[in-house]
């Protein structure tokens, strides 16, 4: 059996791209399982989660449910005692050397498909319905037998829709769009015995060890390893969560009364909801809810968001009077040389931001000032701030266009206007409706 890892619970942050809200009526898995106050069941003669002897291989199905297997046994979500494999997958062998949840939007009989792998064979089901069982070298051509982990890393956070497979010191990345395999050797990423792709985050388990990696350079952040004992499971004793639990809670909950300082989309659909110098991911519903620093994502800002754009491939951030700009692709990039000051960049020459938003397709970005909407043209030189009108809102919290209107944010509920147009016709304030139930899929 190969060396034995630690399970996940992280307590501090793909793709569906549609009109808002996304998330009305879906569970929200994770944060719902790990904010139970609870010990892991344990059944007479099964394994327990918490003796750290750790994992042979994890991975989420196509609802977003997390699975760990060891030996001839499987944990189901963050709650679930210790089962049978076979209980749920009676063609596999009793234990697995690797499992991942597929992303390959181009190819729909394969896409969201579970894969297992022992030796030199791997199994192929959706959910828990077997749809073949093949040679690794003829499913995956290029990937090695006797694999250490794997896990999938969709296009947006790779290049192209990917699988990440590990043996030894070894990192094999096999691009889904063109079916080649490009080997890598990361000096931080070493002997993965599971790997793990959980809220657009990558982890390589080591023992009761796991360690965060980022997926184009293989970069490790500081202060890694960790114990996965205090991090992806409750254990007497242990665990970075409990530890976290004070009256910020109301930060990290999505489904708190707390209001949202901003929303936004990037121009890859990915869609964020920023609260005290803490975000949320909208569109990952599948993998739950989570609250993560902004520092995680977006390196060298800290702290509450003022306002929040995105254009021409860029995302924009007010922070008082300075302004940071980050590259969009499979990560965000700080561009060389910010922040810099508003007043500079984009005509704005007071620190009273409250929100701003730029609509799909167009290069005017509006800013929100109590109840003062004026807007600057971001294809003119110099940027200067336009007169602008007055609101039927004294102050909005945040702001967001998309191709279905405008929506402004205040406190717990949200206005949806048909267009900016609106915003400066208007008569009537629109119905306001919660913020909890519409975005962030909460009962109430």
């Amino acid at each position: 059996m190969k060396l034995l890892l630690g399970v996940l619970c992280l307590s501090s942050a793909l793709g569906l791209s549609v009109s808002y809200p996304w998330m009305k009526g879906h569970p929200n898995i994770t944060y719902d399982e790990m904010t139970k106050d609870h010990q892991h069941p344990i059944i007479a003669g099964f394994p327990n989660r918490c003796d750290g002897l750790g994992f042979d291989a994890i991975t989420l199905d196509e609802l977003g449910v997390t699975y760990f297997f060891r030996d001839e046994f499987v944990w189901k979500g963050f709650r679930g005692p210790a089962e049978l494999i076979n209980k749920t997958w009676p063609s596999l062998p009793g234990q697995i050397d690797a499992a991942f949840r597929m992303h390959h939007k181009n190819s729909l009989e394969q896409h969201d498909r579970m894969f297992f792998f022992k030796g030199n064979e791997v199994w192929q089901y959706y959910g828990t319905v077997p749809e073949g069982k093949f040679l690794i070298h003829d499913k995956f051509p290029g990937i090695p037998d006797n694999l250490g982990a794997a896990t999938e890393c969709p296009v947006g956070e790779c290049g192209m829709d990917s699988v990440f497979f590990f043996k030894d010191d070894t990192v094999y990345m096999l691009d889904l769009i063109t079916n080649t395999v490009k080997e890598k050797t990361w000096s931080g990423i070493q002997h993965c015995t599971a790997a793990l792709r959980w809220m657009d985050r990558y982890y390589c388990f080591q023992g009761t060890n796991f360690t965060r990696f980022n997926p184009v350079s293989g970069e490790v952040p500081d202060g890694y390893p960790k114990d996965a004992r205090d991090y992806f499971m409750r254990c007497e004793g242990r665990g970075h969560w409990s530890k976290n639990r004070t009256s910020a809670d109301s930060i990290y909950n999505r489904c708190s009364k707390r209001p949202f300082d901003e929303f936004n989309e990037d121009e890859l659909g990915r869609s964020y909801a920023f609260r005290e110098g803490w975000y949320f991911r909208l569109d990952t519903r599948r993998d739950g809810w989570h609250a993560w620093p902004v520092n995680s994502t977006w390196p060298s800002l800290h702290g509450k968001i003022d306002g929040v754009f995105s254009w021409n491939n860029k995302m924009y951030f007010i922070q008082g009077s300075q302004l940071f700009i980050y590259k969009t692709g499979a990560l965000y990039t700080l561009i060389k040389g910010y922040p810099k000051a508003v007043s500079t960049e984009l005509g704005i020459h007071s620190t009273d931001v409250d929100a701003t938003f730029i609509c799909p397709g167009s290069s005017l970005l509006y800013v929100i000032m109590g109840n003062q909407l004026q807007s600057v043209n971001l294809e003119k030189a110099p940027k200067v701030l336009g007169s602008g009108f007055r609101i039927s809102h004294t102050h909005v919290d945040g702001a967001m266009c998309n191709a279905s209107g405008v929506y402004l944010f205040v406190g717990t509920v949200f206005y949806k206007y048909d267009s900016p147009d609106q915003l400066a016709t208007w008569l009537n304030k629109p119905v306001p409706q919660n913020i909890a139930q519409h975005f962030m899929s909460c009962p109430h």
